[in-house]
């Protein structure tokens, strides 16, 4: 039985407000719907519904009883929070490439051993000057924690001088600075509120309500926007009626799944995600090992319908494995990298040889001079109404063209066991892949979401080949096999990489940029109105 289920993303991280989705490898259940597939510059606004009257304050959802432990913790908003408290070496941009953040730069001959400078005059929430034991820390607490998926290809870390940290990798990896946008905190510390360096910290008022005041110790501190941000308890479903009271001023949230009704005038910012949308295969029988017959059920899949119709446009329609805002994703590896999509589905079909022997108005496929049934079993987990929406649109099409499909809308908790016992032919799933787009847990043998066993050593290899490839040139070829090969061999067809949505109220706050490493690292540029 595979281990950890990483096969659907932490949905309850967006729902429970300011969340940011993390490389975890926690399961979830997901979600629903709405524009074009890049983050808008502009907030979209909505309905005229009156301006509220708020109480004066600038306030952000807050779990109590949960730690905001960049490192360890899991509640949704709290790790949103961390964001304003802990910085990472590196932050990400919307094509998921880096920025730098407490590093300076870095070195590495063979994308195995990586030395990181980090930058002078940083300081923690507590006066202490940034060290490289701060990070040698954090990354090893990291590994063992929260983030124990994301690094799992670190061997060790170690101390090269007083602003040097290396750290070296089990295989090469040239974007390994892309994992490295979590939160940095204090050598040695531990408990609810560690500190780190980050442009405010946690306190209490006092009459201990719980409060972020900024960190006197940042290089930016003069220019913060606000001196106090204050904490508020709130239940999932007292959400949409705090945000409309304006007492929780910002939240974000999966634009496809069911969320707290707002009635309130607001506007949304959307940002890229590696969010990944999928069909995967079982291996189980002779008809879906044949590519040519995965081709076809490829053909079925309408992924510019799902995108607009399903997914409300809130997604980007992933035409290869790597999403069209990748930083070096090229539209020229699109055509004719598969042939199998430009044939007609029925002509596929006959070049197969199946055909209806039994006149039971479904097709059989030619095994060793016989024809056997084909009934494909495709799983969808049954708490995600879009995802069973994309799922009969599949299956719809394929039963038009003589291809018997039972779909199996199950609770996650059965959907998943139904994955991991193999009692599957396809199966509808979703799943966040790193920033550094590692597809390893799909493409190697015994990876957590190989469920059908259609990984393997090749399709590992050229993942590997992919990862280690070094400078724009190299990179560029190597993606573009990847996604090539990929495109031609099918063992999962892709289908959409999902955005996120970031509410605030109208004209509330201006410079607000959201990134995949977090809401409020460019909060030095905001300007906010306090309703």
């Amino acid at each position: 039985m595979k281990k950890a289920l990483a096969l659907i993303i932490l949905l309850s991280l967006l729902l429970s407000s300011c969340g940011f989705f993390e490389n975890t490898d926690e399961p979830a259940i997901e979600a629903p719907p709405s524009a074009d597939p890049f983050p808008t510059d502009e907030p979209g606004i909505f309905s005229p519904l009156p301006v509220i009257s708020g109480d004066g304050k600038f306030s952000l959802r807050y779990n109590s009883s949960a730690t905001l432990n960049p490192l360890v913790g899991t509640d949704a908003g709290n790790m949103a929070l961390s964001t304003l408290m802990y910085e990472g070496l590196f932050r990400l941009k919307s094509d998921f490439n880096y920025d730098y953040g407490l590093c300076e730069s870095f070195e590495t001959t063979d994308c195995i051993t990586y030395d990181f400078k980090l930058r002078g005059d940083i300081y923690m929430s507590d006066g202490s000057e940034l060290s490289p034991y701060d990070i040698m820390y954090s990354i090893n607490t990291a590994r063992t924690n929260r983030f124990a998926s994301r690094l799992k290809n670190v061997s060790s870390v170690s101390i090269v001088d007083a602003s040097t940290v290396r750290v070296t990798l089990k295989t090469a990896d040239a974007r390994f600075p892309r994992l490295l946008d979590f939160g940095i905190i204090k050598d040695g510390s531990s408990g609810t509120s560690p500190r780190g360096t980050g442009p405010y910290r946690y306190s209490e008022s006092e009459n201990g309500v719980a409060v972020l005041i900024k960190n006197e110790y940042h290089t930016k501190f003069a220019v913060l926007p606000l001196d106090t941000i204050n904490l508020v308890e709130c239940a999932d479903t007292e959400l949409g009626e705090r945000f409309t009271e304006s007492i929780v001023d910002l939240f974000i949230d999966d634009p496809n799944a069911t969320v707290a009704s707002v009635r309130r005038d607001h506007e949304k910012r959307y940002f890229n995600t590696t969010v990944l949308q999928y069909i995967g295969f079982s291996s189980r029988s002779s008809a879906m090992v044949d590519a040519r017959f995965r081709a076809v059920i490829q053909h079925a899949v309408d992924k510019d319908n799902i995108v607009s119709d399903i997914l409300g446009g809130r997604a980007s329609v992933a035409r290869l494995a790597l999403p069209s805002y990748y930083n070096l994703y090229d539209t020229t590896w699109e055509s004719g990298t598969d042939q199998a999509a430009l044939v007609a589905m029925s002509e596929l079909l006959d070049s197969i040889g199946m055909q209806d022997a039994n006149n039971d108005t479904y097709l059989e496929y030619p095994l060793m001079g016989a024809y056997v049934d084909v009934t494909l079993v495709f799983l969808v987990n049954s708490e995600n109404t879009a995802r069973i929406k994309a799922a009969e649109t599949i299956a719809a099409r394929l039963r038009r063209v003589g291809i018997c499909v039972e779909l199996t809308e199950l609770p996650f908790a059965e959907y998943v066991a139904a994955l991991e016992a193999g009692e599957f032919d396809m199966y509808y799933g979703e799943t966040l892949l790193p920033a550094n787009f590692d597809f390893s847990e799909l493409l190697s043998p015994g990876g957590r979401l190989d469920y059908g066993n259609m990984a393997t050593e090749e399709l590992a290899a050229m993942c590997g080949a992919f990862l280690a490839a070094w400078g724009d040139f190299a990179e560029r070829n190597a993606a573009r096999t990847f996604c090539q090969t990929l495109a031609l061999e099918l063992p999962f067809i892709p289908v959409a990489y999902k955005q996120y949505a970031v509410h605030s109220g109208r004209n509330e706050i201006l410079g607000l940029e959201p990134s995949p490493s977090g809401l409020f690292w460019n909060i030095y540029d905001w300007e906010i109105e306090i309703r």
